[in-house]
This record gives structure tokens, C-alpha cells and sequence, in this order.
């Protein structure tokens, strides 16, 4: 176990421990007709879950006894620190709790969400912009006046240009200048071109590692 693990744990079981202790100071209160009405709320609160989650039967089950869990643990936990610190003292620790979660929730979920929305590359929808369009040439040299390496690295700006939003145009375009280059490498080199392909060339795969054929001599490179 490390020592992380074990602060961690540490720190989780004197929560409990307090948690408890403050549990058991509510009961002096929560007893009699107030424990009715606080059964009230958490049944209410239960409800509402139940009633305002959009899914199924688990989905909406779920929320509701975490609504009613999270209800009876606040009115539980905020009564206990009334009974133990007084209504000053409680006050300031229920305000130094939601301050906490506030800034938490600022750090983990609202800030990360408005920084994605400001990406150029962010997905569309909830207003932010989608992708950029790929950039398509409008000239390109014939493959056959290319180097190999020229072409490796052509082949890979290509792929990446299909993975992004392309006009039906530009991309039957780009399909038809990788066709190109697909003839051009196997002429080039059919063995190298047949290793390529057997290696299961991925998105990142560059052609030029596995087809050495020289443009000017259409010989293998030593």
C-alpha cells in the first residue's frame, strides 16, 4: 500500500468518524414529530428525482434514492453541527463547505468545459465551432516527378486530411491523388509496396519506410 493510499484512507475514515459523531448529535433534535417531517422531505426529495429524470426505470430509481440519501445527510449533518457548534458555528461551516464545492466544481468540470468550447477543433454543438475544413491544393505535381519521400509524406498529410471535414468534391479528389500515389509506389517497388501492405499499414503508417524505387532510375534504392 502506498503512502498516498494510506493518507487517503486516513483522511476517509475520520470523515466517517466525524460524520458520525455529528449524526448522532442531530438525534438530540431529530426525534418525535421533527424525524417525521425530515422523512417528509427525504420521501419529497425522492420524488422529485424520481419524476424529473428522462430514462429509464433504473436510471430514474437511482436519482431518486440519491436524492433522498443526499437530503437526509444534509439535514442530518447541518442539525448535528447546530447541536455541537451552535448555529454561528454551523453557519460558518456549511458556508466554507459550499464555497468548497463551488471552487471544485469551477476547476473540474466548468473551466475544462468553457477552455474545450474555445478549441478550433472543438465538436459542434452547445455553440461552439466545429473543425476547420481540411485545406485541399488546387495543384499538385504528377506522381511520377515525385521523390518516395515526397510521396510517404504526401500520403500521410492525405490521411489526415480525410479524417476531417472535406467537401464531397475535394475528397473524391484526395481519394483519387492516393490512388495515384498507390500505383506509383507499387511500380516503384512491388516487393517493398507488398511489405507495406502486409504490415497492415495503419493511419501513421509512412510508405516511403518500406518502398526504396528511385523516380528517375524506377530501380530499388540500395
Amino acid at each position: 500500500m502506498t503512502s498516498r493510499r494510506l493518507v487517503v484512507r486516513t483522511l476517509a475514515a475520520l470523515g466517517l468518524v466525524c460524520a458520525a459523531v455529528v449524526a448522532l448529535a442531530s438525534s438530540i433534535v431529530l426525534h418525535g414529530a421533527v424525524l417525521v417531517v425530515v422523512l417528509l422531505a427525504v420521501a419529497a426529495a425522492a420524488c422529485m428525482g424520481y419524476i424529473t429524470k428522462d430514462g429509464g426505470r433504473a436510471e430514474s430509481l437511482e436519482v431518486a434514492w440519491k436524492a433522498a440519501a443526499a437530503t437526509a445527510a444534509v439535514i442530518f449533518l447541518v442539525t448535528g453541527l447546530v447541536v455541537l457548534a451552535g448555529e454561528v458555528g454551523a453557519a460558518v461551516v456549511v458556508g466554507l463547505a459550499a464555497v468548497t464545492g463551488g471552487v471544485l466544481w469551477l476547476v473540474r468540470t466548468w473551466l475544462p468545459r468553457r477552455a474545450a468550447a474555445r478549441r478550433p477543433d472543438a465538436a459542434p454543438g452547445n455553440g461552439s465551432p466545429g473543425p476547420a475544413p481540411a485545406p485541399v491544393p488546387t495543384w499538385q505535381p504528377p506522381v511520377s516527378v515525385l521523390p518516395t519521400t515526397d510521396l510517404g509524406s504526401e500520403w500521410l498529410q492525405t490521411t489526415s486530411a480525410l479524417a476531417r471535414p472535406v467537401g464531397p468534391g475535394d475528397r473524391q479528389d484526395i481519394i483519387r491523388r492516393r490512388q495515384e500515389m498507390l500505383d506509383e509506389l507499387e511500380r516503384r517497388d512491388p516487393d517493398g509496396f507488398a511489405r507495406w501492405l502486409a504490415a497492415g499499414p495503419a493511419a501513421g503508417s509512412d510508405p516511403a519506410t518500406f518502398v526504396r524505387g528511385d523516380r528517375t532510375t524506377d530501380r530499388d534504392a540500395a
